[in-house]
């Protein structure tokens, strides 16, 4: 269980509903409720009944609520610590990421980053695997992140950072059928399917998916640039292919439908690279770490659970 979730349970609990509690925490209503129902199904328990006038806790949300407040004080405490010891951290620091990493990860790192290590100038580049790996090599970037299937020069280092799952994005007003976990390709109709370029490390794999698995395409449509593929799919017949934490901002469902890839699935694992002859400095080091802690959060959230 994450602090962050213990947090919006108890913003929630003290609030009395998921929309005044979203404005204290700043955070959405329906990221909200998302993480209470993953807590909730994943113990099995009921924290609140909830109505059109609010939400009530339940005996065990009361019950939970004096542990969660223990924790969170007990947290408090620990972070105001660092934060006196991280005065003298200082310096420049500048990041690769991919768009997958921006469009829902970036955020909430930056603004942890920024309260912890005031004294820490960021720059952050966003740009495909090829030209973040240059930028490491050739010491432009302290470090970035990547595919795991992307091969990098013997002069980098790389780190596993996690496994996510690729996921079919298409427009709400279609309808798709779904088989457990997901969506199976196979049993669907051609699809007009929009994809990056070549140049993409995301590229073969997608087609050899498809390959193997006997997944037939209608058209193709090469684009890219991430918003416009978005924008392309949310009006159109056309779908896209796109990383489960890329697609965390359409799990509300007002734009864009979102479906894990299932039987088989196809997963993408994340790596962090960086120069072997220079190791991270406290503050590089320092923004990895918080950057790893929201990754891991953000990939604890189950496409399909939160669908539901």
């Amino acid at each position: 269980m994450k602090l962050q979730q213990l947090r919006y349970f108890a913003a929630v609990y003290e609030q009395g509903s998921f929309s005044a509690a979203a404005d204290k925490v700043n955070a959405t209503q329906s990221g909200l409720s998302m993480h209470v129902s993953q807590m909730e199904k994943r113990y099995d328990v009921a924290l609140f009944l909830r109505s059109s006038s609010g939400v009530t806790p339940t005996e065990v949300g009361r019950a939970f609520y004096q542990e969660a407040v223990k924790v969170l004080a007990a947290a408090r405490q620990a972070e105001e610590r660092l934060q006196t010891l991280s005065k003298s951290v200082v310096g420049h620091i500048h990041v690769g990421l991919m768009p997958t990493f921006t469009r829902a990860v970036l955020t909430p790192v930056l603004l942890r980053f920024a309260k912890e290590y005031p004294e820490v100038r960021v720059s952050v580049s966003e740009a495909y695997s090829v030209s973040l790996a240059d930028d490491v090599a050739e010491g432009r970037l302290d470090f970035a992140v990547v595919p795991s299937s992307f091969d990098i020069e013997e002069i980098l280092v790389s780190k596993p950072m996690g496994e996510d799952r690729e996921c079919l994005v298409y427009s709400i007003g279609r309808e798709l059928e779904m088989c457990d976990g997901g969506v199976k390709l196979a049993q669907l109709s051609p699809l007009r399917l929009a994809l990056p370029g070549a140049g993409n490390a995301r590229r073969h794999r997608i087609e050899n998916y498809l390959k193997v698995n006997n997944i037939e395409v209608a058209d193709l449509l090469e684009l890219d640039t991430m918003y416009g593929t978005l924008d392309l799919v949310a009006n159109s017949d056309w779908v896209t292919i796109l990383p489960g934490i890329l697609c965390l901002p359409d799990l509300d469902g007002t734009r864009r439908n979102v479906a894990p890839l299932a039987d088989p699935p196809l997963l993408v694992d994340y790596m962090r690279i960086e120069t072997r002859k220079r190791p991270l400095s406290v503050a590089a080091q320092a923004f990895a770490d918080i950057l790893q802690e929201e990754l891991n959060s953000a990939l604890e959230i189950d496409p399909v659970a939160a669908r539901a």
